[in-house]
Formats: structure tokens, C-alpha cells, sequence
């Protein structure tokens, strides 16, 4: 599928926040500002608009199809982030590549942890990773005449690390105040300081990782599309690791 064609697009309009989602995951670092007219745009409004301002109507096409780790969960409420998180795409009449190497290369580099392959057939590809504290896997698989994305990932080591950072401060901020606390408010203070200190700090690495998880699908979506290698897209494409 070429990269400029907008035929037969889906015709659903998108919110304006969903453009401005769109178009960050095509061009990060970019804003664009020439939007399309009317509002509510339809992806073929968007891939047309992009190719105006200098953006690649492919990427336009394949941001689009990209659904974010957002979450709303009680979870998310009450320590500010989940430990889990899936962001996934579906590309409509593509099929798996037959070079897998792009695939692995692909999820490596943005990542930046070492992986194995654990299943290649047909119709379905997984790679896997497991770190100190975390998991990650990328599943591409072809389904009702499309290929979809997913990328899972498990962080509650990562999380608990943070707690135990924030269990050390309070210790130290006890240690310093002057005031005895009673039982019942102390086990309180123990129970709630230490999610209370980190919440800020899981809050960001969140957010960085979210963002990763969105580059990394949309760097599988453009190997799936041209069936071959694919390298680090936007600003920041490769080595951090996913945390």
C-alpha cells in the first residue's frame, strides 16, 4: 500500500483531540497547524492535509490506526498509573511481511531490551522480552483480511522499586520529625506515604512510556506495510528502555 494513497479510507470524522493525537505520533516534535476545513476531519481530509504542510500521508495513515495505552482504570486513580498497558493498530488489507528480522529489529531498538522470537507461522508473529522488574511483548497477526498490532506491557517491578523509594522517604521524613505519631495514624502514614512519594515519579515514566509504546507500533506498522527494514522514526527511536 502506498504511502500517499487515501482511497477508500475510513470516513469516520475525528475530534480535535484526536488530530492533535494523530498528527504528534506523525511528525513528533511537530505541530501542525494548518488543520483541515471543516472541522471534524476524515482521515482522507487528514492524509490531504498532510501532504500540503510536508507530512508523509502514510504516517498521517498509519497514526490514525494506532489505538494509545490510555487508561481510566481504578488503578490508574488511585496510584496514578497502571502497571499495564496495551497499545495496539490495526492495518486494513495488509498481510504479515515475510521477513520477521524487521519485526524483531523493529521492537529491539525502541525498546532497547534483548528478546526472543516465540512464535513465527503464517499468520501470526510474538516476540517477548522479560527485565529486572518488567515484560514486554509484541504480537503482529493477521485477522479478518488486516494485520493488528499489539504491544503489552508489565511493569509492576518497575513499580515496586518506586513504592520502596518512596517507603525510604517517609522513613527519613519520620526520622526527622519531631512529633510522635499514635498508632492508628502511623499505620496510616505507613500504609499510604510510600504510593503517596511515587506517584509523581510513576506518573512521568508512564507518560514516557506510553509514548514509546506508540512509536514502537507505529515503527512495526511501517514494516508490516513495506514488507521490509525499519528504522527509528522521530526523535528519541532506540535505546532507552521501556520503564
Amino acid at each position: 500500500m502506498a504511502g500517499g494513497e487515501s482511497a477508500g479510507l475510513p470516513t469516520r470524522r475525528f475530534s480535535d483531540e484526536e488530530v492533535t493525537a494523530i498528527l504528534r505520533r506523525a511528525s513528533v516534535g511537530e505541530v501542525a497547524s494548518d488543520l483541515p476545513s471543516p472541522y471534524a476531519p476524515t482521515l482522507n481530509d487528514l492524509v490531504a492535509a498532510a501532504a500540503e504542510v510536508g507530512l508523509d500521508p502514510g504516517e498521517v495513515r498509519r497514526a490514525a490506526a494506532v489505538v494509545p495505552a490510555e487508561g481510566r482504570s481504578v488503578v490508574d486513580l488511585a496510584f496514578g498509573a497502571s502497571d499495564r498497558r496495551t497499545c495496539t493498530a490495526r492495518l486494513e488489507g495488509t498481510s504479515l511481511p515475510g521477513a520477521r528480522q524487521h519485526l524483531v529489529r523493529a521492537a529491539e531498538s525502541h525498546l532497547g531490551y534483548k528478546g526472543q522470537v516465540v512464535e513465527s507461522d503464517r499468520d501470526r508473529f510474538l516476540w517477548q522480552e522479560t527485565h529486572l522488574g518488567g515484560r514486554t511483548s509484541v504480537s503482529v497477526a493477521a485477522i479478518g483480511g488486516a494485520t493488528e498490532i499489539e504491544v503489552r506491557t508489565d511493569r509492576a517491578g518497575h513499580y515496586l522499586g518506586l513504592w520502596f523509594g518512596g517507603l525510604l522517604g517517609w522513613a527519613g521524613l519520620s526520622a526527622l520529625s519531631p512529633v510522635s505519631l499514635p498508632l492508628l495514624p502511623a499505620v496510616l502514614a505507613f500504609l499510604l506515604a510510600p504510593p503517596l512519594l511515587a506517584r509523581p515519579f510513576w506518573i512521568r515514566a508512564d507518560k514516557r512510556l506510553r509514548a514509546r509504546m506508540e512509536v514502537l507500533v507505529m515503527a512495526l506498522a511501517r514494516a508490516v506495510e513495506e514488507g521490509g527494514p525499519t528504522a527509528p522514526h522521530g526523535g528519541n527511536g532506540g535505546a532507552e528502555p521501556a520503564g
